[in-house]
């Protein structure tokens, strides 16, 4: 523009969406972060849209304080999702931008994100990175990564929750093309619809550095949605919904198949994490193979009957005994299965005995040798793969030669 300030016709009009539900004392900072946009007026024009959820604090006393605010209060609750809607539907602007009233955009947001999407048209959507402040550990920069281009497959795949809304910036034709957010999708709902919106345009990650912050409770929907159980019933439809919308070729079976491995190992460690343990994540991980056995052949999920068989073994006097427990209660589940198990269970034993040993070599140095045998003796297999004898080796030798000198320089 040569140095010359563009009309307010040429600087694109950005929506920011915020829905509110009795969080006021939060809900002031949210919009203070959207008035603060740098370059508001110059690359951009604003609009905030508050869509309150039929609050019965001072919402709508908070958003008086800010009269460039517009305040649209629902005549029942909806739910997040449905109070979204209401917003995007009002908007008038090119972009939408989603901020939740317990987050906050960084003053940069915007100016980074419009110039992009005002230079590329082939890009739908942006998304980046996050501060998260709230639990034990903040998250300075989350997540680490993420895919650019057509997405969808690494979405589908990649069931673990990596999406910050508040980091998106979207065009809002799309959310018309793609259908607004499924109202009965609580907690998940982002994710189905980043998944209908990754089928029909390209989206770019922004590495570098975080554009918005977001705050972690243990009250709040996304966790609670995790505990109740409500996460582990939705996101197997979400993932499903998904893949149905896929051709009926080899390719798209490959991708319906990771996907699927995907969701049972995120159901697992949301077991795991959430409080449930050992045996939450066994039961569901047993009753994942007495239905599909051939997730037995899955990274993702052999990864988790891996770190069942190494709990087990730490915590017993007797680890292969417990490891071969473990197994034959996986040998009942895939033969109770209505389709038949290809793969060596004889090999998965050796693979479950391996991983034990692995574990063992810090907790119990001296009970991870007789393991790491007996991973051995019971897949043969094992015999002509020099470098997994070989690792085997070094995990009780490399111990052993720790404790050795430890011993030697002990007064």
């Amino acid at each position: 523009m040569d140095g010359e300030l563009s009309s307010s016709s040429e600087r694109p009009l950005v929506s920011v969406v915020i829905p509110t539900y009795k969080r006021a004392y939060l809900l002031r900072k949210a919009i203070v972060s959207a008035l603060a946009q740098e370059e508001a007026g110059e690359l951009f024009q604003m609009e905030i849209i508050v869509v309150d959820d039929c609050s019965p604090d001072d919402t709508a006393q908070v958003v008086a304080e800010f009269p460039a605010v517009q305040y649209l209060r629902l005549d029942q609750n909806r739910g997040a999702s449905g109070a979204r809607n209401a917003g995007i539907k009002r908007a008038k602007g090119k972009y939408i931008a989603l901020l939740d009233d317990d987050d906050e955009f960084l003053t940069h947001k915007l100016m980074v994100q419009v110039p992009i999407l005002e230079t590329h048209p082939e890009i739908g959507v942006l998304y980046g990175q996050s501060v998260v402040t709230g639990g034990q550990t903040p998250l300075l920069l989350w997540p680490e990564w993420g895919p650019s281009g057509n997405v969808f497959e690494e979405f589908v795949t990649r069931t673990d929750d990596f999406l910050h809304p508040p980091t998106w910036l979207v065009r809002r034709e799309l959310f018309e093309q793609a259908g607004f957010f499924d109202e009965s999708k609580a907690g998940m709902e982002h994710y189905d619809m980043a998944l209908r919106i990754a089928a029909l345009t390209p989206w770019m990650f922004l590495s570098g550095g975080p554009v918005a912050r977001g705050r972690y409770s243990q009250q709040g929907l996304w966790y609670s949605t995790i505990v109740n159980g409500t996460n582990e019933q939705q996101l197997p439809q979400i993932v499903e919904n998904a893949l149905s919308r896929l051709p009926a070729t080899a390719d798209a079976d490959r991708v319906r198949r990771k996907a699927r491995a995907a969701v049972c190992a995120s159901i697992a460690h949301q077991r795991w994490w959430a409080g449930g343990g050992l045996e939450p994540t066994k039961a569901h991980l047993l009753k994942a193979v007495r239905e599909t056995p051939w997730l037995l052949q899955e990274a993702a999920v052999i990864e988790w009957l891996n770190r069942i068989a190494s709990t087990m073994a730490m915590s017993s006097a007797n680890p292969v005994a417990a490891v071969k427990t473990f197994w034959r209660e996986i040998t009942k589940a895939a033969a109770e299965a209505d389709t038949a198990y290809t793969g060596s269970l004889r090999r998965l034993l050796g693979d479950l005995l391996q991983s034990a040993a692995l574990s063992m070599k810090h907790g119990s140095p001296r009970r991870a040798p007789l393991v790491a045998v007996s991973a051995l003796l019971n897949d043969p297999s094992s015999w002509v793969q020099p470098a997994r004898v070989c690792s085997l080796y070094r995990a009780w030798t490399h111990q052993s030669l720790e404790t050795a000198e430890r011993a030697r320089v002990s007064p």
